[in-house]
């Protein structure tokens, strides 16, 4: 137990390091998928989970986990986003990430109980612009999260377990745009009469999931899982005012930024010995997220509203496995995905859409040892947009008189997972 301890809490380190670096979008600001067979199954695993990454999916499903085990996962992110309007073009900069993600369980011998503990990103974001048409509307926005979740599973009796978890979640931010208090200055003579706008902080929060797991038949596995709401609260951020405004520094009060509660409910059916299926159904509340407000506590702006009204949204998910021989897995999944983001609050710092996503990957087991490798391709729908996000509003100018409702984003994404267990 010492040497699985210690194990966890390198491998915890590691994780922590590699999340440094920034993280995309998806589906909002979402990052659902988290290790490679998830991803391969289209995140298609509520129900039939059987790794240590039930922490996050469905901590009842711990209990379902043969033996105890550690899980590596390396991610990679690739989104290609862009904005158009007039003839004139912005592409995201910041389209390659890099996450990590780690989860373990341990049985207690002569218990109904497995605990389990994971660290984790399902919540960040990414976009960098050049300061062109676009930085009246976005120039870089950032959002990362990282929790660390210790888990809990209890199994009174064959066909029922219980979970629970509890996070501390680890978050930064930072947003930034120009302002404009002279259009005529901004357009013909730009930086005249513009300011420069820079938030960041950095905090901490808790969250918690809940997960329940029936097993019926021998074959049918039905699974339940809650994560509940987090305020990310930025109420002492540093804000940098530049341009004209002189490269004031003040402190700003930023209203929570809400991370949504997220419900799952899943299926799994063994059909065959070798072959088994999974449907999921996920609801995210992403309507708690009205808007982007922050205070200044000083300097000559009193802040800043930014209206987002997002949407709830529903997500269909669906994943298959095939047990080719023994050691190997194959894999395949689609989801149909919604994004919360109106037409008349897109913009480029979330350049998000309606999506279709195809998934495929393989497993490999050799003695303790298990690989695993995930690939999705998402294809979002293109988006002609009727608001006026891009001309600064409701700032304080509309410098860039592009065309009411020509705006056109277009986004792709390939998302990578590779894994790597141990079982103890």
């Amino acid at each position: 137990m010492a040497k699985y301890a210690r194990l966890a809490s390198y491998g915890l380190l590691l994780v922590t390091l590699l999340n440094g670096n920034d993280v995309a979008i998806s589906g909002g600001f979402m990052i659902p998928h988290q290790t490679a067979r998830a991803l391969s199954l289209s995140n298609a695993m509520t129900a039939g989970v059987d790794d240590a990454s039930a922490v996050y999916y469905n901590p009842a499903a711990l209990s379902e986990v043969p033996g105890n085990n550690l899980l590596l996962n390396g991610m990679y992110i690739g989104a290609v986003s862009s904005v158009e309007n007039t003839g004139r073009e912005a592409v995201n900069k910041h389209d390659d990430n890099f996450l990590a993600s780690l989860f373990a369980n341990y049985h207690i011998p002569g218990t109904d109980l497995t605990i389990g503990i994971g660290t984790y990103t399902p919540f960040g974001l990414a976009t960098t612009y050049e300061r062109d048409f676009t930085r009246f509307a976005a120039e870089r926005t950032e959002l990362r999260t990282l929790y660390v979740t210790p888990s809990v599973s209890w199994h009174p009796s064959p066909i029922l377990s219980i979970g629970a978890g509890a996070s501390f979640v680890h978050a930064s931010g930072l947003f930034s745009r120009s302002l404009c208090f002279n259009t005529l200055a901004c357009t013909f003579a730009p930086g005249a009469a513009e300011a420069h706008l820079r938030v960041t902080d950095t905090t901490n929060a808790f969250a918690y999931n809940v997960g329940l797991l029936i097993k019926p038949l021998d074959n049918w596995k039905f699974g339940f899982s809650y994560r509940g709401r987090t305020d990310i609260r930025f109420d002492d951020a540093d804000a940098k005012l530049g341009g004209v405004l002189g490269g004031q520094k003040v402190k700003a009060d930023v209203q929570p930024l809400p991370l949504p509660p997220v419900i799952n409910a899943g299926g799994h059916w063994q059909i065959t010995p070798a072959w088994g299926a999974e449907f999921v159904y996920e609801f995210t509340r992403w309507s708690e997220f009205k808007t982007f407000k922050a205070t200044f506590k000083s300097g000559p702006l009193p802040g800043f509203n930014l209206p987002q009204n997002w949407k709830d949204t529903s997500t269909v998910r669906f994943g298959s496995h095939y047990s080719l021989t023994k050691n190997i897995e194959l894999r395949g999944g689609l989801a149909v995905e919604e994004t919360p983001i109106p037409n008349s609050t897109q913009n480029p710092s979330i350049p998000d859409a309606d999506k279709l996503t195809l998934n495929v990957g393989i497993g490999y087991k050799w003695e303790k040892f298990s690989f695993d490798l995930g690939y999705q391709a998402a294809f979002y729908k293109t988006r002609r947009i009727t608001n006026n996000e891009l001309e600064g509003t409701p700032a304080t100018g509309i410098p860039f008189a592009g065309a009411p409702g020509k705006d056109k984003y277009e986004t792709f994404s390939n998302f990578v997972i590779l894994s790597v267990g141990y079982k103890f």
